[in-house]
C-alpha cells in the first residue's frame, strides 16, 4: 500500500517513459501523413437502380447521368444481372409458354411450364451475353436455342419460371462499358458460384479485360468469389486487371459484414483493402435525406471509408422524385466532404503499413515504465524495486513481441497505457492538491485559475496514453479494423475504481483517517462490510447503478444504450460547427466537474463533495484517452477532438464555478437576511 512516507520514483522510468514519448510522437507523425494521403472517395450508386428511378421521370438519361455527376457520383455499381432484371430494362424479352402459344418455331413446339427469352431488335448484344451466361451457369443441356417467327429464342427447362428470373446470370461487359463511356467508374459486384470453379473465376473476368477504370470489387452475398477453395485465383484476377478488394462494413459500424472468404482474401493483401459504408434500405426509410448524408459525411472522416455505396430513396421526400431526393442527399454528402478537403474519384486505398518494430519496441518499453511509474503510486517501492519490475517486464515483453506476431502484446501495453495515463495524471492531481491546499481557504478567483491550470496539466500528462496508443496500435490491419482494441469498457471502469483507490490512500475521507497501510486497509474493509445501512443507502446504490449501467452502455464501439433526441441534436451540431465533435462526458461532465474539484478542495469544502467531484472528474481524463483506442479514426481527428472537448470543458467548468459561486452568494445572501429580520 501507499504510505505517508513515499518513496521517489526512479528517473530511468521518467527516462524511458520520455523516450517512449518521442518514439510514439515519430510514428504518429509517420501515421498522420499516410492517413492525410488517403483522402479520394469513391460514391457510387446502382446502375440499376438509377436506370428504374429514371423511367419514372421526365428528363433524360443523360439529364439524369450529368445531374449525378454534377452531385458528385463517381462510379456505379454493376451487379449480376438476371432475367427479370434484363426484361425490365428492356433487353430481352421474358416470355412463359402461353406467351409463346401463337409464335410458330421452326422444327420444334412449345414446352408447357418452360421459360423463354427472346431476343430483341437493336439489343443483340444483351442476347448474346444472357445466352453465354446461361450456358456457362446451367449448362447446354438445359438451354435450347430456338429458331422462330420472332427471332431467336432461348428455351429453359428444368426449374420455375421465377426461379429463372430471379437466378444470378454475370456481371455484363456492356454494362460495364455504358458506365465507363458515360465517364463514370465501374464497381462489380459478382456473387458466387455454386461449386465454384477456377473456370467460373476465368470467366467472371474475362468480361472484365479491356473494360476501363473498374476501380473496385465488392462481392454480393454471404461468399466471396471463389470462396471457399479457390480465392487464391480470384485475388490473382484481381491483382492482374489492378482491381482494388473492398469490404463492406458491419451494420454496427464494427468490422465487416460476414463474407465467407473475405478475411482470408485480406490477409492475403496485407489488409490492403477498400471499405464500403452503405445503409440499409429499411433503415433508409426511416431517416431523413439530411440524417443520410450526415451519416456518410461522419462515416468518411471518423472510420476510414474511402467507398460510399449510397441507395436510392423508394418514395421521394418534400415533394420530389425519388432520383432527384437521392440526388440531393448525396449532394449534400459531397459538399460536406469537400468542406472538409476530400477529394473524389477512385478511392485511397491504405498501403500494407507496418511500423518500425525498433520504434514500436521504445513505445512499449515506455508503456511498461508508465506502469510501473503509475503502480509505485499504488504501493511504495523502493527504487531498486522498480528497475528490477521495470526490466523484468521489458525483458519479458521484448522476447515476446520477437517471437510472436506481438500484435496480443502490443494491445495489452496499448491497455496499460490507457489505464495508467488518466490514473497517473489524477494521481499527480491529487498529490498537487496535498501540497497546495494549506489550513485556510484559497480566494476564489485564485481557486479558478488553478482549477483550469490543473485539468490542462492533467490532460497534457493523460495525453501521453494517447501517443502511446496511436503508435503502438498505428498500422494497416488495426486502420481497416481487422484486428480492434480489446478492453474498451476497462478503460472506463479501471480508471474510476483506481482513482478511488488513491484517494482514500490520500485523503482522511473514511472515519476522519486515510488507507494507506496494509493495516488500515483491512480495518476498511472489515468495517466497511459489516457496517450499519440504512434504506435510503438501496435507493442510492441504484440510482448510481443506473448512471454506471448508462456510462458502460455508451462506451466502447458498440452502443448498448439508446441516444436520446436531444443528444442527437446536439451532436449533429457539434459535427457541423467543429474539426471533431468532442465527447460529451469530457465537455459536459468530467472536465467542468473536475475543475469544480480543484475550486471545491481549495475552498475547503466538505471532503465527501470533493471525493465525489474527483471521482466524476476522471471521467473526462479517460475518456481523452480512450477516444485514441479507435484507431480507425484518424489520429490528428482523435486530438481534435481532445482539444475541442477540453476547450469546450474549461469553458463550461469556468461558467459552472460561478454559478456555484452565485448560488453560494445568493444562498449567504438571503440567510443573513433572514437572521436580520429575527
Amino acid at each position: 500500500m501507499h504510505t505517508a512516507k513515499n518513496t521517489k520514483h526512479s528517473l530511468v522510468l521518467i527516462l524511458c517513459i520520455i523516450v517512449g514519448l518521442i518514439s510514439a510522437l515519430y510514428l504518429v507523425v509517420e501515421r498522420n501523413t499516410i492517413e492525410k494521403a488517403q483522402n479520394h472517395i469513391e460514391n457510387i450508386i446502382d446502375y440499376d437502380a438509377v436506370l428504374r428511378a429514371n423511367a419514372f421521370e421526365k428528363r433524360s438519361q443523360k439529364e439524369a447521368f450529368d445531374a449525378l455527376k454534377e452531385a458528385g457520383v463517381t462510379a456505379f455499381a454493376i451487379y449480376d444481372r438476371t432475367l427479370e432484371k434484363a426484361n425490365d430494362a428492356g433487353e430481352i424479352k421474358l416470355l412463359s409458354s402461353q406467351d409463346m402459344s401463337n409464335v410458330r418455331i421452326n422444327g420444334s413446339s412449345i414446352k408447357p411450364g418452360a421459360t423463354y427469352v427472346a431476343l430483341i431488335t437493336g439489343k443483340e448484344g444483351y442476347y448474346k451475353e444472357i445466352r453465354e451466361d446461361l450456358y456457362h451457369r446451367i449448362s447446354k443441356e438445359k438451354v435450347k436455342e430456338l429458331n422462330t417467327s420472332i427471332g431467336p429464342v432461348l428455351e429453359l427447362q428444368g426449374a420455375t419460371a421465377d426461379s429463372y428470373a430471379k437466378m444470378n446470370l454475370g456481371v455484363s461487359r456492356i454494362q460495364a462499358m455504358e458506365v465507363a463511356n458515360r465517364g463514370f467508374n465501374v464497381i462489380i459486384r459478382p456473387t458466387n458460384y455454386r461449386n465454384v470453379t477456377p473456370e467460373d473465376i476465368k470467366y467472371v473476368f474475362n468480361r472484365l479485360e479491356g473494360v476501363p477504370h473498374v476501380t473496385g470489387i465488392i462481392f454480393a452475398g454471404k461468399e466471396a468469389l471463389g470462396a471457399p477453395n479457390h480465392i487464391d485465383e480470384t485475388l490473382e484476377a484481381m491483382n492482374t486487371l489492378h482491381i482494388p478488394l473492398v469490404g463492406i462494413e458491419a451494420i454496427n459500424q464494427l468490422q465487416y459484414e460476414p463474407q465467407l472468404g473475405f478475411l482470408e482474401m485480406a490477409e492475403k493483401k496485407n489488409y490492403s483493402v477498400g471499405r464500403v459504408y452503405t445503409i440499409a434500405k429499411e433503415e433508409l426509410k426511416k431517416i431523413t435525406p439530411e440524417e443520410a448524408a450526415q451519416r456518410f459525411y461522419i462515416s468518411d472522416i471518423e472510420r476510414n471509408i474511402r467507398y460510399n455505396l449510397f441507395p436510392i430513396y423508394e418514395v421521394g421526400q418534400n415533394n420530389e422524385t425519388v432520383l432527384q431526393t437521392t440526388i440531393n442527399y448525396i449532394q449534400s454528402a459531397n459538399d460536406k466532404l469537400s468542406a472538409k478537403g476530400y477529394k473524389f474519384g477512385a478511392a485511397d486505398i491504405y498501403p500494407a503499413y507496418t511500423q518500425n518494430p525498433l520504434l514500436v519496441v521504445l513505445t512499449m518499453i515506455g508503456s511498461i515504465a508508465l506502469f510501473v511509474y503509475v503502480g509505485q503510486m499504488f504501493i511504495s517501492m523502493s527504487q531498486h524495486k522498480q528497475l528490477v519490475l521495470f526490466f523484468a517486464l521489458s525483458l519479458l515483453s521484448i522476447v515476446a513481441f520477437i517471437v510472436t506476431s506481438g500484435t496480443l502484446l502490443v494491445q495489452i501495453w496499448a491497455l496499460s497505457a490507457a489505464v495508467m495515463a488518466p490514473v497517473g495524471a489524477m494521481v499527480m492531481l491529487m498529490e498537487e492538491w496535498r501540497r497546495s491546499g494549506g489550513t485556510r481557504p484559497v480566494g476564489p478567483w485564485k481557486s479558478t485559475i488553478f482549477a483550469v491550470f490543473y485539468l490542462i496539466v492533467a490532460a497534457l500528462f493523460a495525453a501521453i496514453g494517447g501517443m502511446y496508443i496511436s503508435a503502438l496500435l498505428g498500422n494497416t490491419k488495426f486502420f481497416m479494423e481487422f484486428a480492434i482494441f480489446r478492453g474498451v469498457k476497462l478503460t472506463f471502469v479501471l480508471p474510476i475504481i483506481l482513482v478511488m483507490i488513491a484517494y482514500l490512500q490520500r485523503f482522511p475521507l473514511w472515519k476522519g483517517r486515510m488507507i494507506n497501510t496494509r493495516a488500515e486497509a483491512k480495518k476498511f474493509i472489515r468495517e466497511f462490510l459489516t457496517m450499519d445501512v440504512k434504506i435510503y443507502v438501496f435507493f442510492v446504490a441504484a440510482a448510481l447503478g443506473a448512471v454506471g449501467w448508462v456510462f458502460v452502455g455508451r462506451s466502447g464501439h458498440t452502443a448498448g444504450v439508446p441516444v436520446p433526441t436531444f443528444e442527437l441534436v446536439l451532436r449533429r451540431f457539434l459535427e457541423n460547427t467543429l474539426y471533431a465533435r468532442p465527447r460529451e462526458k469530457e465537455f459536459i461532465i468530467g472536465h467542468p466537474l473536475l475543475m469544480l474539484a480543484t475550486f471545491a478542495f481549495l475552498r475547503k469544502w466538505p471532503m465527501v463533495i470533493h471525493f465525489v467531484l474527483t471521482l466524476a472528474g476522471v471521467i473526462g481524463i479517460a475518456s481523452m484517452v480512450e477516444t485514441f483506442c479507435h484507431i480507425r479514426t484518424p489520429v490528428f481527428m482523435s486530438i481534435m477532438r481532445g482539444y475541442d472537448g477540453l476547450l469546450l470543458g474549461c469553458a463550461l467548468g469556468v461558467a459552472l464555478i460561478l454559478a456555484v459561486r452565485l448560488v453560494i452568494y445568493i444562498s449567504q445572501w438571503a440567510m443573513r437576511r433572514e437572521d436580520c429580520h429575527e
